[in-house]
């Protein structure tokens, strides 16, 4: 599997450029994922699956926040990735998630709504907007 890391809800271009420069470098690929596309797979996002027509776009809210997801990241370098846009100050990412095997069927929208609450349950003083 590609390392890869879906980008969620960063509508700067300027701060997706930025992410891109930032982890090009680690052979990292950057998928940013539009919101029409919010109701597909994880799995089907990140290239693992094919994308299969479905009848109409997402058309629910964006999210409030951005969320990284990485798939087919080693643990090491998870770390140095983590590192790196912790120290990249034009832009927050509270919520970050690793896709596992249950995840990866998830639609982004599904997801984007567990990894926030499960982050607002783990820090209710540090909310995700």
């Amino acid at each position: 599997m590609k390392e890869t890391l879906l980008l969620f809800a960063v509508p700067d271009k300027s701060i997706r450029n930025d992410i891109r420069n930032l982890l090009t470098p680690m052979k990292i690929q950057i998928k940013y994922v539009e919101k029409p596309m919010y109701n597909r797979t994880l799995a089907s996002l990140a290239g693992l699956q094919p994308m299969k027509e479905l009848p109409l776009p997402y058309d629910g809210p964006d999210f409030d926040s951005p969320l990284l997801i990485f798939a087919g990241v080693p643990d090491q370098k998870l770390g140095l990735i983590i590192d790196a846009l912790k120290a990249y100050d034009r832009c927050e990412f509270p919520l970050k998630a690793v896709m596992t095997d249950t995840s990866r069927d998830w639609a982004a929208a599904y997801a984007y709504i567990h990894i926030r609450a499960e982050h607002e349950a783990l820090h209710p003083s540090c909310p995700a907007t």
